[in-house]
């Protein structure tokens, strides 16, 4: 893959509701939640907007964009439920990458947004955001998936290069030692 650059590609505006289908979480009260092991997601700008894990969900959603009401944005890969603090996005080429990428797409918004003016779903839909378009003028998929697996192999790369730099330093005590033969 050749490096990709933000730079090499056409962008244009789209509002959310012209890409995604949208669906609003559900309120479940704490008292009425049970712990398990199915992420609940609420407005929380930590740990991707999961808040709980319980066990008696209101729904189940599956690999998509969630918003909170303040304009935080994430990808959730596998099943999980939602405030109603939270939009769901959903389209059928959104994956991990692409979510990730949209996510910050998203988020660029966030200072339009505050305790006065949520990000609920009429108002989000209404959002527009940036994206890289393909040559027919629609959302680039395949760049954006493309683009954040470059991001992600980099760190990778980095992250081992760390890890072997302290292994050796590690085994060698970080001095230079002569071995005899």
């Amino acid at each position: 893959m050749n490096k990709l650059s933000l730079n090499s590609v056409e962008w244009k505006s789209f509002r959310l509701s012209d890409i995604f289908s949208t669906l609003r979480g559900k309120r479940h009260i704490e008292k009425d939640r049970l712990k398990g092991n199915l992420p609940y997601a609420s407005a929380s700008s930590f740990n991707n907007g999961v808040t709980d894990f319980i066990s008696n969900p209101l729904f189940i959603s599956k690999n998509k964009l969630v918003v909170t009401t303040f304009c935080d944005a994430y990808y959730m890969e596998g099943e999980f439920t939602a405030s109603d603090e939270m939009v769901l996005l959903s389209h059928k080429k959104l994956n991990k990458y692409n979510g990730l990428f949209i996510a910050q797409a998203i988020k660029s918004n966030k200072n339009k947004y505050t305790f006065g003016r949520k990000a609920f779903s009429k108002r989000l839909q209404e959002q527009m955001i940036l994206l890289p378009i393909d040559e027919k003028g629609e959302p680039n998929w395949e760049f954006m998936e493309n683009y954040i697996k470059q991001i992600m192999n980099r760190q990778k790369s980095q992250i081992i290069n760390y890890y072997k730099s302290q292994l050796s330093d590690i085994a060698y005590g970080g001095g230079i030692y002569k071995i005899a033969i």
